[in-house]
């Protein structure tokens, strides 16, 4: 391999059954169906983490699960479940359950399931949803090639960024309420600005009238003769 020989390195490394040879290889070409058959082989010789690592980078993630469940490793199952596949959570924990249950009934009551109590378990809705959309992406593979731009994008994960497309959704909406709420105070502003300048013409004019009638009072008032 550090001469370059990388086909050489991989016939070497079949015929030596190294899988975790094969996984780095394979791993850093960014060879999809090198993986897959390396998964199927690492199933078949027992060797579950290497295929349950290739299954992941390979966006399999019910195949993961399964490994896991049939590996007896139910705990991390549900784990995986959480973080992952929130559609099988309820289904893994009633295999937990069922489990748990031949040591000790209490603990396995005391699993809570997230379709029964929603509230302990935190963004569970946008998980949910994050799942959906990301169901069509897990079957596209970068090629190894494009690592350097990839590496330098910040980490963030798909709830993070379920939020920010949430939020930026949400925004013009916010800006729009606000403006109209502006335009209404400047509008209500304008309106008592108006009245204010009617009420003081109207002064004006009640002054002129009022002083009108005295002075016509005064006019027409007769006074006896002397």
């Amino acid at each position: 391999m550090s001469s370059g020989k990388l086909q050489l390195a991989e016939d070497c490394m079949k015929y030596a059954t190294d899988l975790s040879g094969l996984l780095l290889l394979y791993s850093s070409l960014g060879d999809a169906e090198g993986m897959s058959k390396l998964a199927s082989l690492a199933k078949e010789q027992g060797k579950n983490n290497v295929a349950f690592l290739c299954l992941f980078m390979l966006g399999r993630l019910e195949d993961c699960l399964q490994l896991l469940v049939e590996s007896n490793r139910i705990p991390e199952a549900a784990l995986m479940a959480r973080s992952y596949l929130p559609s099988k959570v309820s289904e893994i924990v009633a295999l937990w359950r069922k489990d748990l249950s031949k040591v000790n009934s209490k603990a396995a009551e005391s699993l809570a399931d997230p379709e029964e109590y929603p509230n302990l378990f935190e963004d569970w809705q946008v998980a949910r949803s994050v799942e959906a959309n990301a169901v069509e992406a897990r079957g596209v593979y970068a090629a190894a090639e494009n690592y350097a731009t990839q590496a330098d994008q910040p980490f963030i994960t798909l709830v993070e960024a379920f939020r920010n497309l949430q939020v930026e959704a949400e925004e013009p909406l916010e800006n729009g309420d606000r403006d109209d709420e502006v335009a209404e105070e400047n509008g209500e502003e304008e309106n008592e600005g108006g009245e204010e300048e009617v009420n003081q013409e109207e002064g004006v004019v009640d002054e002129d009238s009022t002083d009108g009638s005295a002075e016509g009072e005064e006019e027409w008032v007769l006074t006896p003769h002397q």
